[in-house]
């Protein structure tokens, strides 16, 4: 079991709880449009979705950082994702960082709705070299679309991040609409926002501009 993700959380998220969406959890943040409907054709707006949240990525973190690859399957019972082949790892890790692949269940309460979620979390420290990045957003992006790389089907509900431990931020696609970076120092966030504002999601810029207001 590994408790890397919490540790990390506690120390540079407190009480943040590690579930969509983060921008509203967390007070630096920045949410960005990924898919661009107007572009027309399904497969073109999908593609650039693809290219524009590994462009975002890439804007956000180094190749040297250190991150966690963290996967959150969500199930109702506890052998339940024996019966599904999560291929998230098999796929887009290399295989010389696979044995540092970690697992634990959590259970999760959600605030308000008392609802009990369970939780399986994957964890592999990495760099993002070790990950074939750019087919692993397309798939996330396409997951609602019924490609043949879906990564569960539509079969369990899931979450995928990338923790950078280096700058102490978090990045979540979570899916073709968009996704959220947040970090725990917002000064990490101003090349980010100031490089990639066309971007935004427009719902929310006036809370990211007053962010960086005035600094």
């Amino acid at each position: 079991m590994s408790d890397q993700t919490n540790r990390f959380l506690k120390s540079h998220f407190p009480e943040l709880v590690l579930t969509p969406p983060l921008f509203y959890k967390w007070p630096f943040g920045l949410r960005f449009e990924v898919a661009d409907w107007s572009l027309g054709e399904e497969s073109v707006v999908l593609e650039k979705a693809g290219n524009r949240a590994l462009k975002i990525v890439r804007y956000a973190f180094d190749p040297e950082d250190d991150i966690l690859l963290v996967t959150d399957v969500y199930t109702q019972h506890e052998h339940e994702l024996t019966r599904q082949k999560l291929l998230v790892y098999q796929k887009y890790a290399d295989r010389q960082v696979r044995h540092r692949l970690r697992h634990e269940r959590l259970t999760y309460i959600q605030p308000k709705q008392e609802e009990t979620m369970k939780i399986e979390r994957f964890t592999l420290k990495c760099q993002l070299q070790d990950i074939r990045l750019r087919p692993l957003l397309q798939a996330i992006c396409e997951e609602d679309f019924y490609k043949p790389n879906q990564i569960l089907k539509g079969k369990l509900g899931y979450d995928i991040y990338l923790i950078n431990l280096s700058k102490q931020m978090i990045f979540h696609l979570y899916d073709d609409r968009g996704c959220d970076l947040i970090a725990a120092d917002p000064e990490h966030l101003r090349p980010v926002y100031e490089g990639l504002k066309h971007w935004l999601l427009d719902y929310d810029r006036a809370q990211m501009d007053q962010l960086f207001a005035g600094k």
